[in-house]
């Protein structure tokens, strides 16, 4: 693995991480800068992704067959504008060529914008071409309702179907495990903080669906009714909805769906 990253410390954080991971030292390169002879001077630089070549070296070199670039914001390189396509898309292509040649796989790390508005897609910084020129594309975050639930979820796929959202948890010593298939969409992570009033209204959607479902499984069009008689806003009512791992089942009836609480939870 060929490792690209300036923001973190490779003694304090990086390698440790690493090794929490169970991950093995010798196969694990740091990309931090290049080195160039000059006469009797050492002339050392900072790695750009338009210097394919360096890279392209430094791929074939170690073998690499995963090239991580944490984050990309920072390679890219003072002269490139992140939000201008025609800029961005010579480097993504660039870095396609190497991965078809030395068939790898190359993940960049992208940072969310502070706007949460509009499509997961459209919420990284930078160009959506970036979005664009990938295959694939994965959000990683938390519920804001619960910074404890945390996932990865696939909002964009070339290849494939998407696949199911997984859940993860940092453990309080800085471990990382898997904890298994999510409920958390992309939505859920972008959506925004609840306030105290928001949340005192959540509790109450949360209250009024578990009473609901606890006999069995109801049309969703009949819970939806009644949540709006009840004063609850059909946003909260779809963020209780995914509090609650409520499922949505396709019914008998023509064109109708049901609602009904994970297996164990009924009363």
């Amino acid at each position: 693995m060929l490792y690209l990253s300036v923001e973190n410390s490779a003694e304090h954080v990086i390698r440790p991480r690493f090794d929490s991971l169970g991950g093995e030292p010798s196969r694990f390169h740091l990309l931090r800068g290049s080195v160039v002879g000059v006469g009797d001077q050492i002339k050392r630089g900072s790695v750009r992704l338009s210097d394919m070549e360096l890279i392209n070296e430094a791929v074939l070199e170690k073998h690499a067959r995963l090239v991580i670039v944490d984050p990309i914001q920072s390679y890219l390189g003072a002269e490139v504008d992140a939000h201008r396509s025609n800029e961005t898309r010579p480097i993504m292509d660039g870095l396609s060529r190497i991965a078809e040649d030395h068939r790898c796989c190359i993940l960049l790390v992208r940072h969310l914008g502070k706007a949460r508005t509009g499509k997961a897609l459209y919420q990284g910084l930078g160009s959506i071409d970036l979005t664009g020129a990938v295959r694939t594309e994965l959000l990683a975050g938390c519920s804001p309702d619960d910074p404890n639930q945390r996932a990865i979820v696939q909002v964009k796929s070339n290849l494939a179907q998407s696949g199911p959202s997984l859940g993860y948890t940092i453990e309080g010593d800085g471990i990382f495990r898997w904890t298994g298939e999510s409920h958390l969409t992309a939505a859920a992570i972008l959506a925004p903080e609840l306030s105290g009033e928001e949340t005192g209204a959540l509790a109450d959607a949360e209250s009024f669906l578990f009473t609901a479902l606890a006999q069995g499984p109801l049309p969703a069009t009949a819970i939806e009714s009644l949540a709006k008689q009840q004063g609850i806003s059909p946003r909260t009512l779809k963020r209780a909805k995914e509090r609650l791992k409520v499922r949505s089942l396709k019914s008998s009836m023509p064109g109708g769906w049901e609602w009904s609480l994970p297996e164990g939870v009924q009363q």
